[in-house]
């Protein structure tokens, strides 16, 4: 009797670890800080980058999420897409509200990925003070330094996807892109200093030195990097030298509410002068 009772307890604190260990990694909130340097950026500029929310909420009216997102003191917020799930009247809702109300702080700017792509949606978060980039460009300056931020709508890129079909780039400003969905190869060709994206969820679930469990269809991409295309950019920073890529893995859950060694993030990037 006393050793059935013993495993029973033993079992129910292995349950009790296993809810706590996925609560954690699924529902608890991170910075993930990142610096970047470079000769054209004059004053430091502090980015905060939020993305693929799926309708989520970190606390009452997300405010664990806004106290976040003000800890880091932005300048600007990068919003890249995928803020409810289709479908989700409750999570558009939800979406909106958070936006609007960091709108009431800092500059929002916003591209939709494949589940926000709503033109009712994305008025209202023009009546809201968001600024929304579906192949816009906006040209802002913030301590003494010049950025141009572009934001494309796209899911899905063709072979011959070029940026310079739609914009026209200023190499004197430090230009930021703003896409959902990656293409590393089309933004550095055109010359984009700075592309930030979401969509990959980071993989969603991690593995310690293997990395993204899939991308894009494409099992342990962060493993198989040299033959599976973009499916490598996963989480994290990326550069080719020149240009820079970084890819979030955001803050909600789709399609399964889980995650693993890759708690929901914030992205905090610190724009600052070259030494």
């Amino acid at each position: 009797m006393k050793k059935r009772r013993r495993r029973l307890l033993i079992l129910l604190i292995i349950m009790v670890l296993l809810v706590g260990c996925w609560w954690f990694n699924t529902f608890t909130l991170t910075q993930n800080v990142i610096s970047i340097a470079d000769d054209k950026i004059k004053g430091a500029v502090t980015i905060v980058q939020i993305t693929d929310l799926h309708g989520a909420s970190f606390g009452q009216n997300n405010q664990q999420l806004i106290d976040k997102i003000a800890e880091a003191q932005p300048d600007l917020i990068a919003v890249t897409g995928d803020m409810y799930s289709a479908g989700d009247n409750a999570g558009q809702a939800t979406a909106l509200a958070l936006l609007a109300t960091l709108a009431d702080e800092y500059p929002v700017y916003y591209v939709n990925g494949e589940h926000d792509n709503d033109e009712a949606f994305h008025q209202d978060l023009v009546a809201n003070g968001v600024h929304v980039l579906n192949y816009r460009v906006e040209e802002i300056v913030v301590n003494g330094t010049s950025l141009c931020l572009y934001g494309i709508n796209n899911m899905y890129y063709s072979p011959t996807f070029d940026l310079a079909n739609e914009f026209t780039l200023d190499p004197e400003k430090y230009n930021i892109l703003l896409a959902h969905a990656s293409n590393f190869a089309a933004f550095s060709d055109f010359g984009i200093d700075l592309s930030l994206c979401g969509d990959t969820h980071g993989g969603q679930i991690r593995l310690p030195f293997i990395g993204a469990l899939n991308n894009r269809g494409v099992w342990f991409p962060e493993m198989t990097a040299a033959d599976n295309g973009e499916a490598e950019y996963t989480k994290g920073l990326y550069s080719d030298e020149e240009h820079q890529l970084f890819i979030s893995s955001g803050l909600g859950n789709y399609p399964l509410p889980f995650r693993l060694f890759n708690r929901p993030e914030i992205a905090v990037i610190h724009l600052v002068p070259a030494e």
